[in-house]
């Protein structure tokens, strides 16, 4: 074959296959090559597409969201603490934070003074200037469902000091239907000044009626104590049980002595905000205790405690307190020995209350007046009679606060005793003057209403 021959059948066949080629192109593909709208419409077609396509996925995911949230929010649903034990994804873990522990210390000094001669018999220290006691206290959250507290002391007694625990607990505040569970030691949930430390009660001295059944600072036990806040709108009603080992009463530097049962109380708190910056927290209590290690002896206490504020910015402030006091205590039946009958012995029955009045006038600056009364109706005279007796004081003072972290008080007693049980000293008056100076360091809990 020629060298012209094979150049044609070449050119032959490119026709050809090139005419076979052009056969097989399909439609769109036409399209895409005639008009140049086509471009444009299928990109416009594909972005519609993906468009639509994230549309649908961020619509599905923010709808998981909510129910996820939703979800959550039931974990935690009627529970009274502040900060949720679940937290969404998106949410900042409050608990995180709370679990910086909250470092303390409180120094509390006291002179004292009384015109007639030095007394110490534990209702007061002796004409001196004294530390009376230096607290110091750590308080964290231990997770997102338990707060743990721990608080230290050291009181001075007789020219002694002596260091005791004075509150060793954990709680449980993120308990369902806004019930909480505290267990350890503890000042039991009682009355209104027995959950406040000396340093932070607002005058130097106790009341009479608090260290008569109370003592020199509070009732303190290991035990476990119960709350809830009961489902009112119109009011807020708070209910505590508690039950500890009984073992001591008050204000001790020992275990205590074995009882055949615990000490049992009760405290029904009530809250009411009437508007205006004024508001009203009261309450009544009930305790049971065996004050003997035979059983035989029952101490009962009932009580009702009361405070009313008023404050405006910190500017000016209208205090209300008072609380009162009932205590019978049983003892045993008495036996006859001659005729061996039994007879039911006369209980002890004493009762007291106090009243405060507190105004801030200035922010730096504030007055108040308290009035005590306590009385003991089981107390006999020479003849077996009921035998008049009562003990009643008048306060005043004046208090300068620093800051929220530091005050200095002076102020002024007189305590009028009437005893006609007694065959001398029937009536004595005294006069007594304080002088306090409380200082706070760190981060100091948040004060109760």
């Amino acid at each position: 074959m020629s060298r012209k021959t094979l150049k044609r059948s070449a050119f032959i066949l490119l026709v050809v296959l090139s005419f076979s080629i052009w056969s097989e192109t399909s439609d769109w593909e036409k399209e895409l090559f005639d008009s140049p709208k086509s471009v444009s419409q299928l990109k416009s077609n594909v972005t519609d597409n993906n468009k639509n396509s994230d549309d649908a996925d961020w619509e599905a995911e923010l709808e998981k969201d909510l129910k996820d949230q939703e979800t959550r929010s039931k974990g935690s649903e009627g529970s009274r603490g502040t900060t949720s034990p679940v937290q969404s994804n998106q949410q900042m873990n409050r608990s995180a934070q709370n679990l910086m522990m909250d470092v303390s210390a409180a120094i509390d000094i006291v002179g004292a003074w009384d015109r007639n001669k030095p007394r110490g018999t534990g209702e007061r220290i002796d004409n001196k200037v004294d530390v009376r006691s230096a607290e110091f206290g750590f308080t964290a959250a231990v997770d997102q469902w338990m707060r743990a507290n721990f608080l230290g002391a050291a009181h001075g007694e007789d020219g002694k000091y002596y260091f005791e625990v004075h509150e060793a607990n954990v709680q449980f505040p993120f308990l369902p239907l806004n019930t909480s569970l505290k267990v350890g030691q503890m000042f039991v949930d009682v009355g209104r000044l027995n959950r406040i430390h000396l340093h932070d009660r607002p005058f130097t001295m106790n009341p009479i009626v608090h260290e008569k059944f109370i003592g020199f600072e509070s009732i303190m036990d290991t035990g476990a104590e119960f709350s809830i806040l009961l489902p009112w709108k119109w009011i807020t009603q708070e209910l505590v049980l508690g039950a500890t080992n009984g073992k001591k009463w008050g204000h001790a530097h020992s275990e205590g002595q074995q009882k055949n049962n615990p000490m049992g109380y009760a405290h029904l708190k009530h809250f009411y905000y009437f508007g205006n910056n004024w508001g009203t927290q009261f309450g009544f209590s009930g305790m049971r205790f065996e004050p003997t290690t035979d059983r035989k002896n029952q101490r009962y206490l009932y009580g009702m405690d009361a405070v009313l504020r008023w404050n405006r910015s910190n500017l000016r402030e209208w205090m209300i307190m008072t609380e009162g006091w009932y205590q019978q205590e049983i003892f045993p039946e008495l036996m006859d020995p001659t005729t061996f009958q039994k007879s039911k012995a006369p209980s002890r029955d004493q009762w007291g209350y106090y009243m405060f009045v507190d105004y801030k006038f200035h922010q730096l600056w504030s007055v108040g007046y308290r009035y005590d009364y306590f009385t003991d109706k089981s107390l006999l005279d020479k003849n077996g009679k009921h035998a008049d007796n009562a003990i009643e004081s008048h306060s005043t003072q004046i208090t300068f606060h620093s800051s929220e972290f530091g005050r200095i008080r002076g102020s002024i007693e007189r305590r009028y005793i009437q005893d006609f049980s007694k065959t001398e000293f029937q009536e004595q008056r005294e006069w007594r003057f304080y002088v306090q100076a409380v200082a706070i360091l760190g981060s100091h809990p948040a004060h109760s209403y």
